[in-house]
């Protein structure tokens, strides 16, 4: 069967679905030498970490007219450019939510009203400028977090942009999927964030079998009704002992490294053909995914990074801010896949040198 699969970073997608079995066209904003190495064909796409033009999208229906997919799956890109999803979903059989359906979810005002009429805690969201009190300031339609700031009065207002009130406890992220209307939490796991931002910076599996539960129970109150079909992803803050729920990403999620011993492009496939999916047994492993961004401008030819360093750039320059590639662990203990993790950092300070990993933002932690 063949795929094609849309996403700012298709890497671990085209992985799992080759592994499953699947011919897969990888379209992504970096084509990074492991995405080459894990997809049949790559096309560079780099407007899917912006925000696409018309043309972006005439030219990708131009691509995968030549391809021929028999599914197209959708990652991150879209968020800013529901219609241009709505042009891929009309012109191809894509696997993924209704572009009314995610319009619905991913507009605030009408999420929290969802959440508030089922009794769902989620933080206050306004339009108007706060005059008290900690508050976010975020934009409608982004991914990622880097959007998300922390109100002060000389940030500038923006057409898209609206306040949430900051709420204290620890980021978490939920992945499940949807089939026939039932619900399946894959896994829950802690966010990381880049020091001093919101952005994603990767994720490490939760074992707190009283917050699975709550992530159980929210979601069965929740899902059934939002028209839901395949994987998607929800974050929350868990805090003294409930969860507030942040967003719902209708799409696939990059926290899907974290359980990739799981048949998942198998199963988004089967729930949005409205099949039984496969089962879904998850080890008991303790994992972590981590994303290093690059603190200064630097040469990819200064790095070249050993095979077992994830998202590996392909060749140029990787600007500052930008994610450069990351690293998995997996232990049978949070402290065993920490100790990986700082294990690795060390062998690539050794490998790369002061200077250039001066230039690094690590983010293991």
């Amino acid at each position: 069967m063949r795929l094609a699969i849309v996403s700012q970073s298709a890497r671990i997608y085209a992985e799992m679905a080759r592994r499953e079995g699947f011919e897969v066209l990888a379209v992504d904003a970096f084509a990074d030498t492991d995405t080459r190495l894990a997809a049949h064909e790559v096309w560079q796409l780099p407007n899917l970490c912006r925000r696409l033009t018309a043309e972006d999208v005439s030219t990708l229906l131009s691509k995968l007219d030549v391809w021929q997919p028999e599914f197209v799956l959708v990652g991150s890109g879209f968020e800013a450019d529901i219609e241009g999803y709505e042009t891929l979903y009309q012109r191809f059989r894509v696997l993924g939510n209704l572009p009314s359906v995610i319009r619905q979810v991913k507009n605030p005002h009408w999420l929290q009203t969802y959440l508030t009429a089922n009794g769902i805690r989620s933080p206050e969201i306004t339009d108007q400028i706060p005059r008290e009190g900690d508050w976010l300031y975020k934009q409608a339609g982004q991914c990622g977090g880097s959007h998300i700031q922390d109100w002060q009065a000389e940030v500038s207002a923006t057409e898209n942009g609206y306040w949430q009130a900051f709420q204290a406890g620890q980021a978490i992220g939920a992945l499940f999927v949807v089939s026939r209307q039932k619900v399946t939490l894959i896994g829950v796991h802690a966010l990381k964030k880049r020091p001093g931002t919101y952005t994603y910076a990767g994720a490490s599996r939760v074992h707190d079998h009283q917050l699975i539960e709550a992530m159980q129970s929210l979601l069965e109150t929740l899902v059934t009704d939002l028209g839901l079909v395949g994987i998607n992803s929800l974050d929350a803050i868990w805090f003294d002992n409930e969860l507030h729920v942040l967003e719902i990403n209708p799409r696939l999620s990059a926290s899907m490294r974290l359980y990739t011993e799981l048949p998942l492009i198998q199963a988004h496939i089967d729930s949005c053909q409205g099949k039984a999916i496969p089962a879904l047994q998850l080890n008991n492993a303790r994992a972590s995914h981590c994303i290093f961004y690059a603190r200064q401008e630097i040469e990819v030819e200064q790095l070249n990074p050993p095979d077992w360093v994830e998202d590996r750039p392909g060749h140029g320059t990787i600007a500052a801010g930008q994610p450069l590639c990351s690293l998995y662990a997996e232990g049978r203990s949070s402290r065993e896949v920490q100790q990986i993790l700082q294990d690795k950092k060390t062998q690539l300070e050794k490998l790369w040198g002061t200077y250039v990993c001066e230039h690094i933002e690590f983010n293991i932690h």
